[in-house]
């Protein structure tokens, strides 16, 4: 870098810092022509044009190599998951996935060679992910960098088999049970061995635990599974192909949420800075890892009622610009009608339905429009979960069916923390507490928690509203209901991470650049999540043991070798370029 790169450098933080305190981002409700929203276009253009004038973010070096390495990551991570087979041996596959999957289950010496691999490709993505946002965070990363980063990390989770979860064989298997007109809510995919080969291939690939359980979805996640059970049936592929068609879903999902939330970005925040605000969302959204690896590479319905929920709120952000009242009754009513679907397809997502209710009525002021307001959305809210049973073929039975994912423990969810170390420091001082006990305690102790924080978050709105409140509600709010949760996974940060993501972008602080609690709070949940999926690092260790000292040392030096590529190779080109 020559000193004369320095001065422009220099010259741009100065512009930026001046133009900041001279036009301060606006709170008013955002226009009409304000939600046209953040086409392809704007994203491939954002930074490089801002690059050209010195008005936005500027161009970064070494990206290159840090989208190659993930990209890397990546692949060796799907490969190496995916070789490993199915975790539990009673479980199978349906297809080789284009050969990718094992015909025979691997050595113990393979697996942990296997697992090794993917639990070091797993974090050197998010050691990756991390220098990105870094670099979007200091307004050196421009869109159409962030953009091409999330499609180079996604594809081989997109094209390789699911991964990390077995829940979408689930989803096929119950959508088979309702193509069959047996209700997921009431039978366990266990049913299906009475349909014969076929019935047989769909349950063998679900993971035991989940084979007597009932199905916790709502009409449209119901109706989604039908559907592609009955797509494989149609094209003869049977499982194999429902697979495929639910990766299809969360693949279009994933991408639907991610313009969804640059249109919430763009319908707020002004045209100063523009590229990097929508490098902060493709970072912190589309290049997240449980993103990448969960939503796209698992298959996760979550994808489908996030993209959903994030309609509803630009949908209301258009109710509350526009001063036609037919429109914004027509807008309401839409809004409330995306929410409520997205309930049916993951009932925490009726989260969003309460917070447009609220709204609906705070914002009306007066006794004749607020009554005018709650016939509008509980008649547009009947109507869409009307719709969504139709969908599934059967009545809101799966209500009942809620609690079917607290059967199991998992013990990263803070209520499963807290019921270990109460029980820990029970013993300590003698006292003899059933385990069960303490976690349903906790449980239910995190889950009021919750409760009180979305009522807090709505409640605060009410003297001064302002646009970004959804946001707000959805934001933090749906990550204190996923945490809150009885058992937490990383795919239930996808009703809540998409807010937060615009709600930094909206925040951002100009140079010098600062990583504030929100930009902490979505770093440490993907990663520690994404981590808890790996498979369990004292059997890995104790099998990669069995390959001998020199497949270990070849896998550190290589994957060491990546990472310190990722993190020291923008200096290292700096400083040849300046030693020139």
């Amino acid at each position: 870098m020559s000193r004369g790169d320095g001065r422009s450098r220099r010259r741009w933080f100065r512009a930026t810092d001046q133009a900041s305190r001279a036009d301060p981002p606006v709170t008013s409700p955002p226009s009409a022509a304000g939600l046209s929203g953040a086409t392809t276009v704007d994203i491939f253009t954002a930074g490089t044009a801002g690059a050209r004038t010195g008005t936005d973010t500027p161009p970064g070096r070494g990206t290159s190599w840090l989208i190659a390495t993930g990209t890397i990551a990546a692949s060796a991570a799907m490969i190496g998951e995916a070789r490993l087979g199915p975790r539990d041996p009673q479980a199978s596959d349906p297809s080789s996935w284009w050969g990718i999957l094992p015909s025979t289950p691997p050595s113990d010496t393979d697996r942990g060679v296997l697992a090794a691999t993917a639990a070091v490709a797993v974090i050197l993505l998010c050691l990756s992910w991390l220098l990105l946002l870094a670099r979007a965070l200091r307004h050196t990363l421009p869109p159409r960098e962030a953009a091409i980063a999330a499609l180079a990390w996604a594809t081989p989770f997109a094209l390789g088999p699911p991964l990390f979860s077995r829940d979408v064989y689930a989803y096929a298997a119950q959508g088979e049970l309702a193509r069959h007109g047996l209700d997921p809510a009431t039978h366990g995919v266990s049913a299906l061995l009475a349909r014969g080969p076929t019935g047989e291939i769909f349950v063998a690939a679900v993971d035991p635990r989940w084979r007597e359980t009932h199905a916790p979805y709502g009409g449209l996640g119901v109706g989604v599974e039908r559907l592609a059970a009955t797509l494989g049936d149609l094209f003869g592929a049977g499982p194999a192909g429902a697979i495929v068609v639910l990766r299809v879903v969360a693949v279009l999902s994933t991408v639907a949420l991610v313009l969804l939330a640059l249109r919430l970005l763009r319908a707020q925040c002004p045209a100063y800075g523009a590229g990097s605000r929508l490098a902060v969302v493709l970072v912190l959204l589309a290049a997240n890892p449980f993103v990448i690896i969960h939503l796209v590479g698992g298959s996760h319905l979550d994808a489908l009622a996030a993209a959903l929920l994030a309609g509803a709120l630009v949908a209301d952000q258009a109710r509350r610009a526009t001063t036609d009242t037919g429109r914004a009754r027509g807008l309401a009513a839409l809004a409330m009608v995306l929410a409520c679907l997205a309930g049916s397809v993951k009932a925490t997502a009726f989260l969003g339905a309460g917070w447009l209710l609220f709204a609906h009525l705070r914002d009306a002021r007066r006794v004749r429009t607020a009554a005018a307001a709650l016939g509008t959305d509980l008649i547009a809210g009947s109507a869409a979960l009307l719709a969504a049973m139709a969908a599934g073929g059967f009545g809101p039975t799966w209500i009942n069916a809620l609690a079917t994912s607290g059967a199991l423990e998992t013990g990263v969810a803070p209520a499963s923390m807290l019921a270990t170390g109460l029980a820990a420091s029970a013993g300590l001082i003698g006292l003899d507490v059933a385990d069960g006990t303490v976690l349903d305690a906790t449980r239910a102790l995190t889950l009021a928690l919750a409760g009180l924080i979305v009522v807090w978050l709505a409640l605060r709105t009410w003297p001064h509203p302002r646009p970004r409140d959804g946001l707000a509600v959805l934001g933090y709010g749906g990550m204190a209901v996923a945490l809150g949760s009885p058992v937490v996974y990383p795919w239930y940060l996808a009703l809540s991470v998409p807010f937060l993501a615009v709600l930094v972008a909206l925040d951002r602080a100009e140079p010098p650049p600062r990583a504030g609690p929100v930009v902490w709070l979505v770093v440490v949940t993907s990663v520690w999540l994404c981590a808890a999926t790996l498979s369990p690092l004292a059997d890995t260790w104790r099998l990669l043991g069995r390959a001998g000292p020199l497949p270990v040392v070849a896998l550190a030096v290589l994957l060491g070798g990546m990472a310190l590529a990722a993190a020291g190779w923008p200096r290292w080109s700096g400083a040849r370029t300046r030693r020139r």
